[in-house]
């Protein structure tokens, strides 16, 4: 039995095998305490910093950061908006953590849309800017709570040279069937002529257009998984039964990338769907 959220941390500090999931929905159920704050902020902070989550007698990396994410869902902040959103720019790759930290920022958008909508479109920029190839893709989750008026904005970004992450972002735009984003993708279509670019574009144009009948409009991923935590990291317990770090979990898979599976659907509307 959890006795106070010192045990709590401590349990999810130090615990390589299983789901805690007594500790957990203790610090969900927890009142939104500084002391809980700051831990949430350091545990996405250090995520992947080996002095701070490395086991030394397993010699691999502790999965605690995953369990502050889920834990982050009841407690959502706006302490909790430049850490969650560095997380997309390291270079390490755990796909739990990736698809944790969509989660959030879905959840993040819900409850702030204008400030942290704001906040994401600063990076996007910001990234682009800096010709970053880092995958900052996984924040273009917070687009779908965008306001009516940050679409010029949003639009604008279309316009940006050195944006790697372009096909990914017209797919996210194109999900919301919006006509000011018709009127957007004709008038740049013509500047991706013979790239990968602007066959997305015009497949969105088409849906758009209402040429494309088999199209299936997208959500946000926080509103496609199962609200119920457990439900959803139950598939998964045997990722976390040995002493070996789950951390690396191979290759990163978008939402809105083609299924693996071979289906010819997007990954969201398929296996990730079924996995909710």
């Amino acid at each position: 039995m959890i006795r106070s959220t010192e045990h709590a941390f401590e349990i999810i500090d130090t615990q390589l095998k299983g789901i805690p999931y007594e500790a957990i929905d203790f610090l969900r159920n927890w009142e939104n305490s500084e002391e809980l704050r700051k831990k949430l902020v350091f545990a996405f902070t250090n995520a992947y910093n080996g002095e701070a989550y490395y086991s030394d007698e397993y010699r691999v990396m502790l999965p605690a950061p995953l369990w502050y994410c889920i834990v982050a869902e009841k407690h959502l902040s706006e302490e909790l908006f430049e850490p969650l959103l560095e997380l997309f720019t390291v270079e390490e790759d755990w796909d739990l953590m990736n698809e944790q930290a969509v989660y959030l920022a879905g959840l993040l958008a819900r409850k702030y849309p204008e400030q942290f909508v704001g906040k994401v479109l600063d990076f996007i920029e910001e990234n682009i800017k800096s010709d970053n190839k880092k995958p900052y893709l996984y924040c273009f989750e917070a687009l779908y709570y965008a306001a009516d008026e940050q679409f010029d904005r949003i639009h604008s970004i279309l316009d940006r040279d050195n944006f790697h992450w372009v096909d990914h972002y017209i797919r996210v735009l194109g999900d919301l069937q919006r006509n000011d984003t018709l009127q957007k993708f004709k008038e740049i279509l013509p500047k991706f002529e013979g790239k990968h670019t602007a066959i997305e574009l015009q497949y969105y144009i088409d849906v758009m257009e209402g040429k494309v009948s088999d199209f299936q409009k997208g959500t946000a991923f926080c509103e496609m998984r199962d609200a119920e935590w457990k439900n959803h990291y139950q598939q998964m317990e045997h990722i976390f039964a040995s002493s070996e770090s789950p951390v690396e979990q191979g290759t990163k898979i978008n939402r809105n990338d083609p299924c693996p599976c071979g289906s010819g659907k997007k990954y969201k509307q398929c296996c990730l769907k079924n996995m909710s």
